[in-house]
Formats: C-alpha cells, sequence, structure tokens
C-alpha cells in the first residue's frame, strides 16, 4: 500500500468521474443538454469538483485506516474549535517521534518489497 499515490489516484478518479458524468456541461458557460440557454455555472464552479475530487479520497483514505487499523481509534471532538483528537494534550516531540519512525518503517517496507 502506498498511501501517498492511493490518495492521488483516489483524488483524480474523482475528479475523472465528475467529468465523464457531466462532460456535456462543461463544455461551455451556456448552453447543456437541458437546453441552449441554460447555464453551467454549478458544473464548472470548483467547489463542486474538487468536493467531488475530496469525497472520492476520502473514502480511499477510510479504506486505509480500516487496512492499517487505525479507523475508529480516535473519535471526533464534539466541540467545536476543540482538536479532532479529542482533550488530551500531545506531546509534539513524542508525536514527532512516532512521525518519524513510521516513516522510516514505511521506507524499509517499500526497499524490501
Amino acid at each position: 500500500m502506498n498511501i501517498d499515490t492511493d490518495t492521488q489516484w483516489a483524488y483524480w478518479d474523482g475528479l475523472r468521474a465528475f467529468e465523464k458524468e457531466k462532460h456535456d456541461y462543461l463544455q461551455g458557460q451556456i448552453g447543456n443538454p437541458s437546453g441552449a440557454d441554460k447555464p453551467n455555472k454549478k458544473f464548472y464552479d470548483p467547489r463542486v469538483w474538487c468536493r467531488k475530487a475530496e469525497e472520492s479520497m476520502r473514502q480511499r483514505v477510510g479504506v486505509s485506516m480500516d487496512k492499517l487499523g487505525s479507523a475508529g481509534q480516535y473519535p471526533a471532538s464534539s466541540e467545536p474549535g476543540c482538536a479532532q483528537l479529542g482533550e488530551k494534550k500531545v506531546d509534539i516531540v513524542k508525536a514527532a517521534g512516532f512521525v518519524a519512525a513510521g516513516a522510516v518503517v514505511g521506507s524499509v517496507i517499500t526497499l524490501l518489497a
């Protein structure tokens, strides 16, 4: 599993699927299968197609979390403005050490594969 590559592909795939589905609406600002004078703004607005790409990537991250056993380990905070990993303060040095160790282990696994 290469999470970076997988999530990049998932982002692209969400965008690709949106373009395929809405192709006829993305050929000009006005005019589509619904009518020659119908606007297409709600289809080419970047917020729409970026959202589709992000939804696709979010689904792929969920698959990775399931495969790695991390799904459901960190429940989201219900308080606005709180850290999403809960109320507990995180020791940033310790956290950085875990990230670095994970990167090393990932690199070694990739080299051995």
